[in-house]
Formats: C-alpha cells, sequence, structure tokens
C-alpha cells in the first residue's frame, strides 16, 4: 500500500476563538498535503510550467474528529482510492499524538488551463504512477471514518 505523508504544526494564527485550531485551516493543512501526493506522483512544478495543465478540486468532505490545539504537531497520510482518465479520488487522515482528528476526501481534476481551463486525460506517465499507488478493494473497505460515498 502506497501512502504519502506531509506534516505540519498548528501555527497561533490558526486558532480561534474557542481556543482550537480554526475549521479553514484544516483544509489548508489538508491542500498541503495533496501537495506533496501531486508532487511525489509527478504533478510537480516543473510538470505545471512545461505542460500548462494542473490540478483542479472538485469535491471536498471533511469529517471533524477531535479538537487540534495550538502547537499540535499534524501528521498527514494520503491514500489514492481510485482514478480514471482525467480525475482521481484522495482520502487522507490527519492525527495528533498519532490519534486521528479529520479524515478528508476529495476528488482532484486534471485541467488544461490554457486557452481556458478544461478537463485533460492524465499523462499515461502520471497514470502509471497512479495505478501503482492506488489502493486495492481490501484496503479501501478498510479506511476509516467514510463519512459518505464519493465516486467518480
Amino acid at each position: 500500500m502506497t501512502t504519502f505523508d506531509h506534516s505540519a504544526r498548528v501555527r497561533p494564527e490558526w486558532i480561534d476563538y474557542n481556543g482550537h485550531m480554526q475549521d479553514a485551516y484544516y483544509g489548508l493543512v489538508f491542500s498541503h498535503a495533496v501537495d506533496a501526493f501531486q508532487d511525489a506522483v509527478g504533478f510537480d512544478a516543473a510538470y505545471r510550467a512545461a505542460t500548462g495543465c494542473t490540478i483542479y478540486l472538485l469535491e471536498n468532505h471533511t469529517r471533524f474528529l477531535r479538537e487540534v490545539r495550538p502547537g499540535a504537531a499534524l501528521s498527514l497520510r494520503t491514500h489514492l482510492i481510485a482514478f480514471n482518465a482525467r480525475r482521481f479520488h484522495l482520502w487522507s487522515e490527519m492525527r495528533v499524538a498519532d490519534a486521528p482528528v479529520a479524515i478528508s476526501e476529495m476528488i482532484e481534476m486534471h485541467v488544461r488551463q490554457h486557452p481556458e481551463p478544461h478537463a485533460a486525460d492524465i499523462p499515461p506517465d502520471i497514470a502509471a504512477r497512479l495505478a501503482a499507488a492506488c489502493l486495492d478493494a481490501a484496503a479501501i473497505a478498510a479506511l476509516a471514518c467514510r463519512a459518505r460515498l464519493l465516486s467518480i
């Protein structure tokens, strides 16, 4: 099973009036984890500059499991659940001290930006990396805290 790891530390400006991480910053941290995934499979800055293609977020579902306090060390693990010619489905878990605090599932789309943004096929070399990284059915069934079924 291929996993893509990312880490972050909760910054003071991410704390809301309740004394825990504001919900918007969960999205930021999950987005940074997705950036790390994209870089690892080949959708990196060099690819974007050379091709004029990028990745757009189409759908995101976040499940908040526990509060996150100031200064907490966050570790994120991202898995590829599925992909097709133009889209991919990710599941990402955020943890503090080995306890899950949030889950995010995202549908992303490969986009050619010019002349107008439009969906474009994922190149074969990156599609091969995605195929190698994709979880099998048993691993997908074992993922925790899936809020509702997402599919592409």
